[in-house]
């Protein structure tokens, strides 16, 4: 699979979703309906899906509701560079997760895990960091797919095609940031593990600020720093991945005070 790089600020997006066809305006799921792969775009090789599936995207055996600490009703976010299978021309991999409520948005009933993974050119990513976050945090949902819609156009989807901002609005936390910017650049050289776990209150207020203030962080990288495909953004989960992980757990403040 090759997700060729694109000119100026357009960014191609081919998407991958995991889960169960839905029905209804509340999106409840048939007794029928199994788990899966509900949605491909065409650019995609339906020999990865296996590489995309979400616990293997997180580095996890299984992924289950247990690795989820996350307010966000969208659900949990991970941004990496694709498993190592793709390199040396890796695409950049932005997945949402969560656990939907089978008998529909609103119910109560047994939850099952909803996926929706894009796959972009990774020098999108190097070249605007900060507009891929913006992009990803206004419209990927892990949303279901309509057991009323066609496989056929389902398994054959167009890619997205998108403008990435230059400069996206969003709220920045200057201090976090020049920590970031200072982090990422000791480590440049050390090709050494750190995972660096940020939390809600005294850090972030969101999911969205963390996201706007890394995304700027990164956006004074240089683009030929060293350890870009190093470098992973996990938000509402309590799993780390190798390289540089920065992690948003709206937890982890409240854990620290208690202890």
């Amino acid at each position: 699979m090759t997700i060729g790089p694109r000119d100026g600020d357009e960014i191609v997006i081919e998407r991958l979703h995991y889960g169960k066809l839905a029905v209804g305006e509340e999106l409840r799921i048939p007794p029928s309906e199994g788990f899966g792969v509900t949605r491909r775009s065409r650019g995609l090789d339906p020999s990865f899906d296996s590489d995309f599936a979400p616990a293997r995207l997180l580095g996890l055996r299984r992924f289950d509701a247990g690795a989820v600490d996350d307010t966000n009703p969208h659900g949990c976010l991970a941004v990496r560079s694709a498993p190592a299978r793709f390199a040396p021309l890796a695409p950049l991999v932005l997945m949402r997760t969560r656990f939907r409520p089978e008998d529909g948005e609103r119910g109560q009933g047994r939850r099952y895990q909803q996926s929706a993974i894009w796959a972009a050119d990774f020098e999108s990513w190097r070249r605007n960091p900060r507009g891929v976050l913006a992009l990803a945090d206004a419209e990927l949902r892990a949303r279901p797919d309509l057991l009323s819609e066609e496989a056929s156009r389902r398994f054959q989807s167009e890619a997205l095609r998108r403008r990435l901002d230059r400069a996206p609005a969003g709220a920045v936390r200057p201090a976090t940031t020049a920590y970031v910017v200072d982090l990422l650049c000791s480590y440049a050289y050390r090709g050494e593990d750190c995972l660096v776990t940020f939390g809600e209150g005294c850090d972030f207020t969101s999911e969205a600020e963390f996201l706007a203030s890394v995304g700027y962080a990164l956006s004074l990288l240089p683009q030929d720093y060293p350890r870009w495909r190093d470098i992973s953004l996990l938000s509402g989960l309590r799993c780390a991945l190798p390289g540089i992980c920065l992690r948003y757990l709206p937890s982890y403040r409240a854990a620290q005070r208690a202890a």
